[in-house]
């Protein structure tokens, strides 16, 4: 069964299209900028998702870096966590937005 997981990064460096590249590649993933169910926009590069249950934190770490890097993005920094329990409280993603 897949396991929640989060992902928050930063890029070294970068340009608007570069975090646009990084949020493709984690939305191919399946990984979004909304919390599951509630649909509660998340704090900046920071997504949430499903990692297969075989996996663990520095798995998932090492996909992403990997992933990165083949697309040419400089990470300075990523946290990658499983969870377990989670609570979020924030503004409402406005899905029209998204589409723009």
């Amino acid at each position: 069964m897949p396991r929640k997981a989060v992902i928050t990064f930063d890029l070294k460096s970068q340009t608007s299209n570069d975090y646009k590249i990084a949020y493709d590649i984690l939305g191919n993933a399946n990984f979004q900028v909304v919390s599951p169910n509630m649909g509660i926009l998340l704090p900046n590069t920071t997504v949430m998702g499903f990692i297969p249950d075989h996996w663990g934190a520095a798995d998932l770490r090492d996909a992403v870096m990997d992933t990165f890097r083949n697309n040419g993005l400089n990470l300075t920094s990523i946290l990658c966590g499983i969870v377990s329990d989670w609570a979020v409280w924030g503004d409402r993603a406005d899905y029209k937005s998204f589409a723009a």
